[in-house]
């Protein structure tokens, strides 16, 4: 019994030297847990504020928070927001909905929109099929024009042989021609329409956008691995 006693003295006696008693252990543990839970925020205040385009952080550009969204797609860099927006030709933030305020400015006048939108090979074959058919249409047109215009007194006089009266077929030939010539007209109007229309709806909205940012707009500069809060 006595052996097993000091059997079991010598057992703490080794945890007590080896510092694995039970003040010691939990303190250890209450360390690591305090270094877990610091260690995580401080990387993902200053590794992880990033810009939500170009994924940088950079001293030489300063990061802001011009609308709604929050966490790690709250910040962008000015430039490339401005660069983003003038390629998708929008206003606005397209994850949150907020309206900037903005200035545009038309990026193109209207003979260089008209010769860079002919320029695209598919606007070009598009513009191409529809000469083509109102070129074909406008030779049909004439020639029906010119045959009932021409032939207005041979219909007359084979008309009077028939028994029908002179004005009858005046009437007829005259609702005739009118009919081709209001056929045409819609049709070229719509081949028009269906040019100009989208070519137009390019043109105005293609603009360059510059932003106006508000005095509440949040500011991050970054020296080194810190970050330094402001607003303009």
């Amino acid at each position: 019994m006595s052996d097993e006693i000091k059997s079991f003295q010598s057992i703490d006696k080794l945890k007590v030297v080896s510092g694995i008693g039970p003040e010691k252990t939990s303190s250890h543990k209450t360390l690591s847990k305090i270094s877990v839970h610091k260690s995580p925020k401080h990387v993902q205040s200053v590794a992880s504020i990033v810009c939500r385009i170009c994924h940088t952080n950079t001293v030489n550009e300063a990061l802001i928070s011009p609308c709604n969204c929050k966490g790690s797609l709250a910040y962008v860099h000015l430039s490339c927001l401005e660069r983003w927006l003038n390629q998708s030709s929008r206003s606005y933030c397209e994850l949150c909905m907020f309206r900037y305020s903005s200035v545009q400015t038309k990026r193109y006048g209207l003979c260089r929109g008209i010769r860079l939108w002919m320029g695209h090979p598919r606007n070009r074959g598009h513009v191409r099929s529809d000469a083509i058919i109102a070129v074909l249409l406008t030779l049909v047109t004439s020639g029906l024009l010119t045959c009932s215009f021409l032939g207005m007194e041979y219909f007359v006089s084979e008309g009077g042989k028939l028994g029908i009266q002179r004005k009858w077929i005046r009437t007829s030939v005259s609702m005739f021609i009118l009919a081709v010539v209001m056929g045409y007209v819609v049709t070229i109007y719509l081949i028009i329409r269906d040019q100009v229309i989208p070519w137009h709806r390019w043109w105005i909205s293609t603009v360059d956008i510059r932003l106006v940012l508000p005095s509440s707009v949040n500011c991050k500069f970054f020296k080194g691995n810190d970050s330094v809060s402001s607003q303009m």
